[in-house]
């Protein structure tokens, strides 16, 4: 439970920590800019979305192709559109052409026509007309433009620039000028569609206490009074006529039509298809027309069909964003420490993909929350969560490693190790056997505690397993009390055919060696199969031959000879005669034609043993 509850709390601390650097990495210019771009693809999945109220004038090619006269001095024409427009009920008109200088030295009547149809038209509809910047003074008459002065006289002047975000792209508007203090609302200078719609509504726009409402409407906008153009399309969303279509309407008495056309709407008349285009959301870098590009006129359309229907972009309040950038770094960081790596790839996916949903939802919803922040979140918390699983995979081969060593051998964890298969395989190898007993442990268990058996048992097997490693060799299994070791070539540091002598100066450690209990070893040199034998569902790693049995046959008989270690001649003919050794005559083994010869170490040897040898020599010469 403890190690589930720390496994919890990693993976809680991984998530918290990509969601905060995700939201440090959003103040990096890189990723606000992605983050807007990943916005905009909402907008194209989305598409268009219906419009009403709102219909365009568009000075396009057409009109261009069929006014003789220089765009400078089209007054006429706007002025008769004026008139048209007000003649068919409609309710408000935007100019979005601005007029810098008078030309009444070119042509002496059209400033004076424009001002005249402005005033006729101002008694009939709402008008909106572009501000121009003070670079010159109004007050001198070389200067003075008639519409400009009406313009400011009844408060339609409006700015018609458009806010654009770092990357050139228009997403928002500004809809007013900072307060001033002691300036009226009212007097504040407004953009075209921010009036516009003041217009339209007949309801005017306040600030209260700091936030933006038109009528009693909140209009949610940053600092900057800027608010986000919820867009209806790309270019060409909003119904549109031509100005030369709409002038010879006019001209020719056709008030049916422009009634049809104009009657109750919002009319937006400004340039089209010429130099007044901006990239939008819908904008395709790799398109070259210039319909993947939005006329200045449109874009304030937008702004205007947005405050009109409320139906804003608001971002998620700040829980909702940090808490969903949590909630997809922590099914990550889950998925990644939970799940094989193929079905982590497919789950990894699904959620990114159910991310991007969610968030297009929302986002139909009126609501932003970022797309980017949340793929950043699930990136990071992938690598997280691989870093953290890879750390653990370490510490768990390395633990199953050391598990392996431990029960069956280094020997045999090394081989799995290189080989990466785990069968029911063997091999014939020349090795010694060396097994070890207790003597008299039966009876030193009946008056003993059991917990004190045990304890006395783990610190003499540790003693012994010690000194069998010292010598390269390694433990097979624990019988009961006893112990089955196994020497060969392959051990760690040996030397080819050194496993017999190292086998029998571990057995003299392994006897000498203080202990509360006395040791007896048995030895025999030979041919044997080691491998894995068992069953898929359980195996165990083993050494099999009449070696094994030979060895423990030995081992049993240092009872009957009084002595602690006893060899075959085969493992005494290994140690080529480097320890001194003393015979001590033949046993009959069952299964063996010839007698079994014993040998023992001369340091280990008492009066007794050599009494016993030396009547064991006088039988064997007197036969």
């Amino acid at each position: 439970m403890k190690r589930n509850w720390k496994r919890v709390l990693i993976c809680a601390a991984i998530a918290l920590g990509s969601a905060v650097v995700t939201l440090l990495l959003s103040n990096i210019r890189f990723f606000q800019v992605l983050d807007l771009k990943a916005r905009d693809a909402h907008f194209v999945f989305r598409g268009k979305v219906p419009t009403k109220d709102i219909i365009l004038i568009g000075i396009d090619d057409k009109a261009l192709n069929n006014f003789p006269e220089l765009f400078a001095f089209w007054h006429p024409y706007y002025a008769d559109a004026f008139r048209a427009v007000a003649d068919a009920g409609a309710k408000v008109m935007v100019l979005d052409v601005a007029f810098g200088i008078p030309v009444t030295k070119w042509e002496p009547d059209n400033d004076s026509k424009l001002a005249e149809a402005y005033t006729y038209a101002t008694q009939k509809m709402g008008l909106v007309t572009a501000m121009v910047a003070s670079t010159a003074n109004q007050k001198d008459a070389n200067f003075t433009i008639p519409i400009n002065m009406l313009a400011g006289a009844f408060g339609s002047a409006a700015y018609a620039n458009l806010t654009a975000d770092s990357d050139d792209f228009v997403r928002r508007q500004e809809l007013l000028e900072a307060p001033k203090a002691g300036v009226p609302t009212e007097q504040l200078t407004r953009s075209m569609p921010f009036m516009a719609a003041e217009k339209f509504l007949g309801k005017p726009a306040q600030i209260k206490n700091g936030q933006v409402f038109l009528g009693d409407r909140l209009i949610p906008t940053n600092g900057e009074r800027d608010v986000t153009i919820n867009f209806a399309g790309p270019a060409d969303t909003f119904p549109r006529i031509s100005l030369f279509d709409v002038i010879q309407a006019y001209r020719s008495g056709n008030t049916a039509q422009l009634t049809k056309w104009f009657s109750g709407k919002v009319v937006l008349m400004g340039p089209d298809n010429m130099n007044d285009r901006y990239s939008t959301p819908f904008y395709k870098a790799a398109a070259s027309s210039s319909k993947w590009t939005t006329p200045g006129v449109e874009i304030h359309a937008n702004t205007l069909h947005t405050l009109l229907t409320g139906d804003f972009l608001l971002p998620v309040p700040e829980w909702v964003r940090f808490g969903s950038l949590l909630i997809a770094a922590g099914i990550i960081v889950s998925v990644v420490t939970s799940f094989p790596v193929a079905q982590t790839a497919l789950w990894s996916v699904m959620v990114f993909l159910v991310g991007l949903v969610f968030t297009h939802v929302l986002f139909r919803n009126g609501w932003l929350l970022s797309t980017t922040e949340n793929a950043a979140s699930l990136v990071l918390s992938l690598i997280g969560g691989i870093i953290y699983r890879f750390a653990t995979a370490e510490k768990k081969s390395s633990f199953f490693k050391n598990a392996v060593a431990l029960f069956v051998g280094k020997q045999v964890a090394q081989s799995l190790d290189k080989s990466d298969k785990i069968g029911l395989t063997g091999k014939r190898e020349m090795v010694t056997i060396l097994f070890t007993d207790i003597r008299g442990f039966t009876a030193f268990c009946e008056s003993k505690d059991p917990a004190q058996i045990v304890d006395l048992l783990n610190v003499y097997m540790s003693t012994m397993v010690r000194i069998i490693v010292d010598y390269h060799g390694h433990v097979n299994k624990f019988i009961g009390d006893g112990i089955l070791a196994v020497f060969s070539d392959d051990d760690e540091g040996a030397k080819p055919g050194d496993h017999a002598l190292r086998s029998l100066k571990c057995a003299v450690d392994m006897v000498n060696a203080p202990s509360e209990f006395k040791t007896g070893a048995g030895m025999h040199s030979g041919e044997v199969i080691i491998g894995n034998v068992g069953s898929s569902d359980k195996m165990e790693f083993t050494v099999l031959g009449d070696t094994v049995n030979l060895a423990s046959r030995l081992e049993s008989l240092n009872k009957e000879n009084k002595t602690k270690v006893l060899l075959s001649e085969a493992t005494l003919e290994m140690c080529g005669g480097v320890i001194d050794t003393l015979y001590l005559g033949a046993v009959p083994v069952r299964g063996k034609t010839e007698p079994m010869k014993l040998y023992t170490v001369m340091s280990l040897v008492t009066a007794e043993i050599r009494e016993k040898a030396a009547h064991a020599a006088a039988e064997a010469a007197a036969k």
